[in-house]
């Protein structure tokens, strides 16, 4: 499925790539721009969902006060149930959200082989032919290796180095598709390869500024983070929590992004640069057309008293009838 998906997203990489002039830098840019607009729909849909629970929190924390300071297991179920049965009189589904976030993570896997086998999927070669490729390269004593091989051998093959046969490493007929390519990935920047590493332009002078790219991808991704945050409807009960879970995934997992864009060809870091870009800009533009809603205190009192009113009307609609000779624990009615 992910093979498949990665092909048809192939062909919007390849008209990326054609009006280009197949300069894979721009191309990179329109297709994190395509792949964007093509998830939005996904994106409405999450937003909706969180403005409808944001919508609910008077309510929410009208049931949350009536326990509050109560921490016991059996109070926190009351609490839980109560909260759903305030779900789902509204007609919110907590689950609404999971699977618009399910389709975008079918999505980035094929999107994301896309991006790093530039020859398959822009130049037109089948896998088998650039695994050849790739031998073949390395025989002659250069390094290609990693994730980032196919953005390498673009780079390689885009300045004129020439391919010929030979026997038990590329065929024949490998070579002769490799030199029917009419559109080869440009993988350069400013005239520097952007199929080195940023480890290695760490050790190459002139071109030791790619080592910034991995730093920028930190710096764009906490401030990610800190607008989704801010733009975010914040649930209650993560307010209140000390989620040292959530702590270490804000702060630990750009680290994480940063030391393996380091490892990867320096053309992936700016397509992931490109699209933390894009994925904030439009995190404001949905959280200025879909605001969340807010509420005064007296709005929060109004929901307390409504609150209330329909436990009465609960209570005395499912009033319990003693049996004659039954005892009934007062502890039970607590």
């Amino acid at each position: 499925m992910i093979d498949f998906l990665a092909k048809l997203l192939g062909y919007v990489m390849r008209g990326c790539s054609w009006l280009t002039g197949n300069s894979y830098v721009p191309a990179l840019l329109l297709f994190a721009l395509a792949m964007q607009l093509l998830l939005c729909p996904f994106g409405i849909k999450q937003q909706k969902n969180m403005v409808k629970q944001a919508s609910l929190r008077p309510k929410e924390m009208a049931i949350r006060n009536k326990y509050k300071g109560r921490t016991d297991q059996v109070t926190m179920k009351k609490l839980q149930n109560e909260i759903m049965e305030l779900y789902q009189r509204e007609g919110y589904s907590q689950f609404a959200g999971c699977l618009p976030m399910l389709l975008q993570l079918i999505i980035i896997f094929p999107l994301y082989q896309v991006v790093i086998r530039p020859l398959e999927f822009v130049g037109g070669l089948s896998e088998t032919v650039c695994n050849e490729l790739t031998a073949y390269v390395q025989s002659l004593g250069v390094t290609v290796s990693g994730n980032a091989a196919q953005v390498q051998l673009a780079s390689w093959l885009a300045k004129g180095n020439a391919v010929v046969a030979t026997e038990g490493v590329i065929s024949q007929a490998s070579v002769d598709a490799i030199n029917g390519m009419t559109n080869i990935p440009i993988v350069s920047l400013f005239g520097v390869d952007l199929g080195v590493t940023p480890w290695e332009a760490m050790r190459m002078p002139g071109i030791w500024w790619l080592a910034i790219i991995p730093v920028l991808n930190l710096g764009l991704m906490y401030v990610s983070q800190f607008l989704s945050k801010k733009l975010s409807y914040q649930n209650p009960q993560a307010e209140q929590m000390n989620n040292s879970s959530m702590k270490i995934m804000m702060y630990v997992l750009p680290l994480m992004t940063m030391f393996i864009t380091f490892g990867f060809a320096a053309a992936i870091g700016i397509y992931w640069i490109f699209r933390t870009l894009l994925s904030m800009l439009q995190q404001f533009i949905f959280a200025k057309a879909m605001p969340y809603p807010t509420f005064t205190e007296e709005d929060y009192k109004k929901a307390e008293r409504e609150m209330k009113g329909t436990r009465k009307n609960k209570k005395s609609s499912a009033e319990y009838v003693v049996q004659p000779g039954e005892y009934r624990s007062l502890h039970h009615d607590d």
